[in-house]
This record gives structure tokens, C-alpha cells and sequence, in this order.
């Protein structure tokens, strides 16, 4: 757990209009953490509307009409401080850091934003032009740029699980400003919002300023987003994706991870499972089968992003692997299969569990160092599971809690459970980034 901060000084404050107020104070350091997160994300995009929900996270990150005429971020960084923005599958998160001198004026920003915001013609089609370029850069002219979204796609039924977070050219060039501003009206209330501020400051002080930026915000009902759990897949799903950019070939394998509120032990013990078979120089995956195949990169994480616990939906424990000949993939899958095997049939050692898990707990502790961080990771997991003390708490459950027997579970549970197996095949010609042909093998 952090120096100096301890779970009771999460304090929860609840506005007449139900803006959930979150506040973390902690004497060490002369910063402050500052983060809006909003219930809506690619998930919530309306059928036809894919990227809506990242779009609007441009149009939004210039704040409120407050703030103009030189914006949001440029007040931030004058200040000393530092702002950006994210979307996920079922969050929106505006997040800044900075001295503890600009509490009051980032408070005031961010309340103006979700006021006002500067939503114009002219907006819209920069940030449209804005993404254009982000898709164009980052998925249609990058090596593997397809991946991860390939594996949901390719894993999933349900539309809304399946999405990537950019959205198609055809939907975003169709936004108007009437389908935004009903996307803000929906979504973008104080009801359906939490604010969290962590770091150098006092509570009281914190809660007047809530209440004096906040309160006279009206009330708004939210439409909530579509239920988004579908049966698990009954058979292995495969694609072949043609990219023109890869240097070599590469296999992508996605496992459907077990619930995080109801089967919340098993979802643990896959964190420790995906550390122990590719993350760090001992990880089994590095060493016999995999290195012989020519794997020449490898990762695996839990989280389509790799963050653990930063979704309510179905979600993945991925493995990546870029590989030197063509059957290479066939080598990753056996060995990939034969060390669950073998994990499902023998514990694994105790040292070796010992070791993974307080590397894990080490690098979840380093990340809530930064107040930055830690207001985001707060605010993520109380507006998903309304459960802040799991950021807190995570590092010494998998440290701690999770034990030999219940990784030897999760390796049987990936052994026999059907996945999405994704092959990245160089190609001459370029084709379109939502395409992809499947395979019966």
C-alpha cells in the first residue's frame, strides 16, 4: 500500500445531483490528481455510430466555453500542470496533474467542460480530420496496426463487444452536430460522472470547491449503456489478416477472461497466469518452444489495453508474437498449449509464484506513486464497480492472495476454453482495416 495513505482516507461525497465525488488526500509530495470519469465508451456507441464516443472525447478535451478562447490544455500547462483524455470500452476519462496550487482552477475547468462544452461545426470537422489522421497512422499504415482489435472482433458476437475504438471512416464522416449534442445530453451528465482528486491537499477545502463548481449543475437522466455479456464462444475462432506494412508474421491469441465482479478470485489468478507465461526475462514463454519457433517479441497481458480491471464486459488475456518463419505460429500455439498443459497438471513452484507475484505487486505499487495515476486508477474502478479500495488493494491480493492452486485452475480453465486465434500474414496490397478473411484452419 502506498506510504502514508491508507484505505479510510478515500472519502465519498455525493451531490444533489449525483455527481459522485471521490477524494484521496495525501501529505507527501506538493501535487494533485485530478480525474472526470464518465459511464460512456465505445460500448455505448449507438449501432451505425461506431468512434462517436472517441470523437466526442476530442471534441470534449477543448473544454468549456469557460475556457476560450485558447482551450482546455493550454490553461493546464500555464499553470504547471499536465491534461489528457482517454476512451475505453465503457469509460471516458478526463485526467490532469499539476501543482497543488491549481486544485481550484482545474476543478473549475473540468465543471465548465461538462457544462458548456465547445461543441461547433468548425470542432467537429477538425477533430474528425484529427482522427482521420490517428487511423491512417496508428492501424492502416503501422506493422500489426489491426491488433488487438482484430481478437474482439474475431471472439465476439455482440457488436458492441467487437468494436475498436476509432471507429469506421464512413460513420464518423456522417456525425452531425444534433447527433453530438444529443450523445452529451445522453451521457455527459453529472449523474453518470465521477470526479476524483488525489494528492497534496485537504479534504475540506477540496469538498467546498466540489460543491461551490459542481452543485448548480442540473440533474439529467443518463441512458444507460446495453448489457454487454454474451455467451462464452463454443468453438476456436480464427482470422488471417493480410498486412502490407509487417516486416514478418505474427500470431495474436485472445482467451475470454473470467468475470471481474463474480468470479473476482479467477480473475486474479489470471493476472498472476499472463505474468508467469510472458512478462518478465523468467517468463515460461520465453525460454524452450516459443525461443525455437523464432518467436522474436512476445507479450502477454490481461485487459484488451492491459490494464487489469478497467472494464465490466467481456474481456481478454491476449498474447502477441511476432515470429521468423511461416509455421512459427503452429510452434507458439504448441508450446502456448503445452506449458498450460502442464501448468493445469503441476503447481507451479512456489518460489517462482513468489517472485512473479511481488513483481507484479511491485509495479502496480510504483504506478499509484504518481497522483496522476492514482486519480485515474481510483476514479476507474469506483465508476465501474463503485470499489476505489481495489486500487488500493490489488497489489497485496495477487501478491498474497492468489496461490498455486488457483493458477493450476486458470491454466485449465485457458486449456480448454475456445479462443481467437489471429495470424498476421505480410501482403503486398493493402487491405481495407476492417477486413478480414477467415480461415478454417
Amino acid at each position: 500500500m502506498l506510504a502514508g495513505m491508507s484505505r479510510d482516507q478515500l472519502h465519498r461525497l455525493v451531490l444533489d445531483n449525483g455527481l459522485r465525488v471521490l477524494l484521496a488526500p495525501n501529505p507527501v509530495g506538493a501535487s494533485i490528481g485530478v480525474a472526470v470519469h464518465y459511464g460512456v465508451g465505445f460500448r455505448t456507441e449507438p449501432e451505425g455510430r461506431t468512434g462517436l464516443a472517441h470523437l466526442f472525447e476530442h471534441l470534449m478535451f477543448r473544454g468549456g466555453r469557460g475556457a476560450e478562447p485558447e482551450g482546455y490544455l493550454p490553461r493546464v500547462q500555464r499553470a504547471g500542470g499536465f491534461g489528457d483524455a482517454r476512451t475505453r470500452q465503457d469509460v471516458t476519462v478526463y485526467h490532469a496533474a499539476g501543482p497543488a496550487s491549481a486544485l481550484e482552477m482545474l476543478l473549475a475547468l473540468e465543471a465548465d467542460r461538462m457544462r458548456s462544452p465547445c461543441i461547433s461545426a468548425r470542432n467537429l470537422r477538425t477533430q474528425t480530420a484529427v482522427i482521420d489522421e490517428e487511423i491512417r497512422l496508428m492501424v492502416r499504415n503501422r506493422p500489426y496496426g489491426t491488433h488487438p482489435w482484430a481478437l474482439p472482433r474475431a471472439l465476439h458476437r455482440r457488436s458492441e463487444n467487437a468494436r475498436d475504438g476509432y471507429g469506421e471512416t464512413v460513420d464518423l464522416a456522417a456525425f452531425d452536430l444534433a447527433l453530438c449534442e444529443r450523445f452529451f445530453a445522453d451521457h455527459y451528465g453529472p449523474g453518470n460522472a465521477v470526479v476524483t482528486v488525489t494528492g497534496a491537499f485537504d479534504r475540506h477545502t477540496a469538498e467546498r470547491l466540489a460543491r461551490r463548481h459542481f452543485e448548480d449543475l442540473p440533474a439529467r437522466a443518463t441512458v444507460r449503456s446495453p448489457d454487454p455479456h454474451e455467451p462464452a464462444p463454443g468453438e476456436e475462432r480464427r482470422l488471417t489478416v493480410l498486412d502490407p506494412h509487417a516486416g514478418s508474421p505474427a500470431v495474436a491469441v485472445g482467451y475470454r477472461m473470467p468475470d471481474p465482479v463474480t468470479e473476482r478470485a479467477d480473475y486474479l489468478a489470471h493476472l498472476v497466469l499472463a505474468a508467469l507465461l510472458g512478462q518478465g526475462r523468467h517468463a515460461l514463454l520465453r525460454r524452450g518452444p516459443t525461443a525455437a519457433a523464432g518467436a522474436s517479441s512476445l507479450s502477454v497481458g490481461c485487459g484488451l489495453f492491459g490494464l487489469p480491471l478497467d472494464t465490466v464486459g467481456p474481456d481478454l488475456l491476449t498474447l502477441f508474437a511476432v515470429h521468423e518463419h511461416e509455421r512459427g505460429a503452429g510452434h507458439v500455439l504448441e508450446a502456448l498449449d503445452g506449458t498450460l498443459e502442464a501448468l493445469a497438471t503441476n503447481e507451479v513452484a512456489a518460489g517462482q509464484l513468489r517472485a512473479t507475484t511481488a513483481r507484479w505487486a511491485a509495479r502496480a505499487m510504483r504506478e499509484l506513486g504518481d497522483p496522476g495515476t492514482r486519480a485515474q486508477l481510483l476514479g476507474l474502478r469506483e465508476t465501474l464497480f463503485g470499489e476505489a479500495e481495489l486500487t488500493h488493494a490489488l497489489p497485496e491480493l495477487v501478491r498474497a492472495g492468489v496461490t498455486g492452486e488457483q493458477v493450476s485452475r486458470a491454466a485449465a480453465r485457458l486449456r480448454s476454453s475456445h479462443r481467437a486465434v489471429v495470424r498476421f500474414v505480410p501482403g503486398r496490397q493493402a487491405v481495407p482495416r476492417d477486413i478480414a478473411r477467415e480461415t478454417t484452419a
